[in-house]
């Protein structure tokens, strides 16, 4: 049965997942970072090494470096609390990894071609359309010192193709393990589909691995002080609906350039 009163949602209270992650590279104020690849509580998660990439699915097992997850027996899954403090204010987002890549050329400045495996039904609607599904560029091995714009060519969530996408946030040099380059989408679209290619206006530089990320965002959490925890609850995040098979991680907008410990927990209600 469907979860519809508070006291449903305190029936199908999940047990709490905690996680702590410590981000030593250096940070860039405004910038995301992933903490997939990380070491802590959940541990490290590995990255795909093709083209075209694996969707992500908690179903069977769950995935290395995710927050714990299991599929409901019946009914749904919605998250009931998410809680979290670092040692420098931010904003701390909890996102489901729908789908990666790896096995892009950084020297290339050619258009690479992805045709990215097809997403799981985790969209906005529980769908494969894209509804709400974001691309990043998520560096798995320190870059070298290159500075390139990032284009993406992709389909849209009304399945419109030759859709173009760049950067948010601008590569800066010799960027760190967890740099997480936000691509923003061409006017009008609420989604990505599937992703045809990916092209660098100037190569990365001598070292270094890319990987491409399709992911949702399912909760948005501000740290506003350092070192004091905020949390958001199944009244003030709306009863964010978990579709099964679920990749919970976290990424991490600083304020600062400071190295930042990060720490919380995840909890949620299935019914």
């Amino acid at each position: 049965m469907a979860i519809t009163t508070l006291d449903g949602a305190l029936a199908g209270m999940q047990p709490l997942r905690p996680f702590a992650k410590a981000v030593t590279a250096t940070l860039v104020a405004g910038r995301p970072a992933s903490l997939w690849s990380l070491a802590g509580a959940p541990g490290a998660g590995a990255f795909d090494t093709t083209l075209a990439g694996v969707a992500l699915s908690s179903t069977s097992a769950n995935v290395a470096g995710q927050i714990p997850h299991s599929d409901p027996g019946s009914g749904n899954s919605h998250l009931a609390r998410f809680t979290g403090a670092a040692n420098q204010p931010g904003q701390l987002l909890l996102c489901d990894r729908l789908w990666h890549n790896g096995g892009m050329d950084r020297t290339s400045t050619g258009a690479q071609t992805i045709n990215s495996a097809a997403f799981p039904a985790r969209d906005a609607a529980g769908s494969t359309n894209g509804d709400g599904v974001l691309i990043g560029m998520e560096v798995s091995v320190a870059m070298g010192t290159g500075t390139p714009t990032i284009t993406l060519g992709y389909t849209n969530e009304a399945n419109t193709a030759s859709r173009t996408a760049t950067n948010i946030d601008t590569v800066v040099a010799s960027s760190a393990v967890g740099a997480f380059y936000r691509l923003g989408l061409q006017a009008g679209d609420k989604g990505v589909r599937s992703i045809q290619t990916v092209q660098f206006s100037a190569t990365w530089g001598t070292s270094g691995t890319l990987n491409l990320v399709a992911y949702r965002v399912l909760a948005s959490l501000p740290i506003t002080q350092a070192n004091v925890p905020n949390e958001i609850d199944v009244l003030t995040e709306a009863m964010q609906r978990l579709y099964n098979g679920v990749v919970p991680f976290l990424i991490f907008v600083p304020n600062t350039t400071t190295a930042a410990n990060i720490s919380g927990s995840y909890a949620e209600t299935q019914g």
